[in-house]
């Protein structure tokens, strides 16, 4: 009885990292970081930070454009995902992956001209010091896009298994944190829009010059 137990608890297991497997196409490569590529518009010889970079989808959307990227993310199995990716990438000499959050980023300041990140702002647990980190590390003219996919959106394809979550995280309001970076010396905006078919609240902002 004990072993069937067991494998019982190996089967359940399985299935867990089948179910993982499953849903790995979207982290590995998902239309929303195609879409804030684009919109932040890397160009060569830029130096760029990915925010909770997890596998490195923008990561590597960016470098292959010419420009340096610098992959943060806490998640030590995310950064191994991550930095295996980066070996079969030709710009591999333009990626470097990090431990890192928001509010403790590991560049220096003034060192980077365009920052992004997708479905982390919620994830964020000081959102003040967050915010501060990202005004420190833009240089003069850089420039910002936050978004995260709106769950609690009836629109969202995945809105009926996720927004439940909504209560555990960190609320994202976008006209508030529009005005946190405007008060830090960035011009800022914040809408709920469409973003690769998606509702998405989005920050767009631009450090002054």
């Amino acid at each position: 009885m004990g072993h069937d137990h067991h494998r019982h608890d190996h089967d359940k297991g399985f299935m867990a990292n089948v179910h993982w497997l499953l849903k790995i196409h979207k982290f590995w490569q998902a239309d929303t970081n195609r879409a804030i590529v684009d919109m932040v518009d890397p160009q060569p010889g830029e130096n760029l930070l990915d925010i909770g970079a997890g596998m490195g989808p923008a990561t590597v959307l960016a470098a292959a454009r010419g420009a340096s990227v610098v992959a943060v993310d806490p998640s030590g199995l995310m950064r191994s995902i991550c930095g295996m990716r980066r070996l079969f990438q030709r710009a591999r000499s333009r990626i470097t992956v990090e431990s890192g959050t928001a509010e403790s980023l590991p560049v220096a300041g003034g060192s980077i001209d365009a920052l992004w990140t997708v479905n982390s702002v919620h994830h964020w647990v000081d959102l003040d010091l967050a915010f501060a980190e990202l005004a420190r590390v833009l240089a003069p003219g850089g420039r910002l896009v936050l978004m995260d996919e709106d769950f609690t959106h009836p629109d969202h394809p995945r809105h009926e298994t996720h927004h439940d979550h909504e209560d555990e995280m960190t609320a994202v309001h976008v006209e508030a944190i529009a005005e946190a970076l405007c008060g830090l010396g960035l011009e800022a905006t914040g809408q709920k829009t469409l973003a690769a078919g998606v509702p998405v609240k989005l920050v767009r902002a631009t450090k002054s010059a």
